[in-house]
C-alpha cells in the first residue's frame, strides 16, 4: 500500500512539473511584457512632459514677443507723432521763410524807390549847399525835408537788416528740425527694423506650432504685407520718387532673360529668371531699405529692398550677400552674387519687382540697355 501510494504520487509529479514549468515561463513572458508595457508608459509619459514643457516654452516666447510686439508699436506711434510734428514745425518755418523773403522784396523796393528820391538831392547839396535859398524859412523847410526822408531811408534799413537776420534765424531753424527729422525717422526705423525681426519670429514659431503649409506666393505676400504694415518712411524718399525713374532703373545682375514675366502662365511667372556668369554680383536697382535677408521657401536665400511708397524689389537664388537687414542701400550698391538657380540648372538670379503685394513687369521699369 505504501508502495503504491508512492508511485502515485511520483506519477502525478511526473506530470505536473511540465505544466508547472509551462506556468511559471507564461508568468515570466507575462511579467515581461507587463515591465515593458510600463517603461513605454513611462517613456511616454515622459514624453508628453517634455513636448507639455516645451510647448509652455514656445507660448511663454510667443507670448514675451508678442508683448514686445505691442510695446514697440506703442513706441513706434510715439515716435511717428513727434515725426509728425517736426514735419509740421519744417513745413511752417519753409512758409515763414517765404514770408520772409516776400517781405525783403517789398523792403528792398521801398528802399530803392527812397533811394532814387534821395541820391539827387543828395548830389545838388553837395554841388551848392545854399544856391536858391531865398531864406532861412526855406531852408528850415527843405532841411526838415531831407531829414524825414533820411529817417524814413535809415528805418528801412533798420528793418532790412531785421529782415536778414529773421532769414538767417530761419535758415538756421530749418536746418535744425531736419537734423532732428532726420534722427527721430532713424529712431523710428530702427524701431520697426526690431518690430519687423520680432514678428518674423513669431511667424516662424507660430508655423511650428500651428504646421501652417503655406505656398511660396502665400509667404512671400504675407512677408510682404508684414512690411507695408509697418509703413516705413525713407530718408531717400524726400528727393527720389520710385515711380519717376521707369524705364531707367539699372538692371541688377549683367546676364540673359531665360524667362520673362508672365502671369497668365501655369503656373505664373511673377517676375525675371536672368541666367548671369557664376560669382556675378547682384546690385539694388534704386535707393532703399534691407527689410528681408533670409531663406524664402521656393526662392533659396532671398533679399528684398524697400523703395519708398510701396515699391519693393525682390532678388533670390543669392549664394552670398553683403547687406543685412535695416540697412539702407544706395542705387547699384552691391548685395550679394548670384548662386544655383534651380530652373536654369545653373547661376542666375530670379527678379522681382512690386507695388504693394502686387507683381509687376520689371521690363517695363529697367532700361533698355543691358
Amino acid at each position: 500500500m505504501g508502495m503504491r501510494n508512492f508511485l502515485v504520487l511520483t506519477v502525478c509529479c511526473i506530470l505536473l512539473f511540465p505544466a508547472l514549468a509551462r506556468a511559471q515561463a507564461q508568468d515570466e513572458v507575462l511579467s515581461d511584457s507587463l515591465q515593458k508595457e510600463h517603461q513605454k508608459a513611462d517613456e511616454n509619459e515622459r514624453k508628453v512632459r517634455a513636448l507639455t514643457e516645451k510647448a509652455g516654452q514656445i507660448s511663454t516666447r510667443l507670448s514675451d514677443i508678442e508683448d514686445d510686439v505691442k510695446l514697440l508699436k506703442g513706441r513706434i506711434r510715439d515716435q511717428e507723432a513727434v515725426l509728425t510734428d517736426i514735419r509740421k514745425n519744417e513745413r511752417q518755418a519753409e512758409q515763414d521763410h517765404f514770408a520772409l523773403e516776400r517781405e525783403k522784396e517789398r523792403i528792398t523796393l521801398e528802399l530803392s524807390g527812397l533811394m532814387r528820391t534821395l541820391w539827387p538831392v543828395h548830389l545838388q547839396n553837395v554841388r551848392s549847399r545854399f544856391e536858391g535859398v531865398e531864406d532861412w524859412a526855406m531852408f528850415d523847410r527843405r532841411f526838415n525835408w531831407l531829414a524825414d526822408i533820411y529817417e524814413a531811408t535809415n528805418r528801412k534799413l533798420d528793418e532790412a537788416r531785421a529782415n536778414s537776420e529773421k532769414i538767417a534765424l530761419n535758415l538756421e531753424n530749418q536746418r535744425q528740425l531736419a537734423e532732428e527729422a532726420e534722427k527721430q525717422l532713424a529712431q523710428v526705423n530702427q524701431s520697426k527694423d526690431r518690430l519687423l525681426s520680432n514678428q518674423y519670429a513669431l511667424r516662424r514659431n507660430l508655423k511650428k506650432i500651428n504646421r501652417q503649409k503655406e505656398n511660396a506666393e502665400e509667404e512671400l505676400t504675407g512677408i510682404l504685407a508684414t512690411i507695408e504694415d509697418l509703413k516705413y518712411q525713407l530718408q531717400s524718399q524726400k528727393t527720389k520718387r520710385f515711380a519717376l525713374y521707369k524705364r531707367t532703373l539699372p538692371w541688377p545682375v549683367r546676364g540673359k532673360v531665360e524667362a520673362g514675366f508672365n502671369l497668365k502662365a501655369n503656373p505664373p511667372v511673377r517676375g525675371l529668371a536672368i541666367g548671369a556668369a557664376d560669382g556675378s554680383t547682384v546690385q539694388s536697382i534704386f535707393w532703399g531699405k534691407v527689410v528681408h535677408n533670409d531663406t524664402l521657401r521656393g526662392f533659396g536665400h532671398v533679399v528684398i529692398i524697400y523703395h519708398g511708397y510701396n515699391y519693393y524689389s525682390l532678388y533670390a537664388y543669392l549664394s552670398d550677400t553683403f547687406v543685412r537687414n535695416g540697412q539702407e542701400v544706395e542705387k547699384n550698391e552691391p548685395l550679394g552674387t548670384v548662386g544655383y538657380f534651380p530652373k536654369l540648372d545653373g547661376p542666375g538670379l530670379y527678379f522681382e519687382l512690386r507695388f504693394h503685394q502686387k507683381p509687376i513687369n520689371p521690363e517695363t521699369w529697367l532700361t533698355a540697355l543691358r
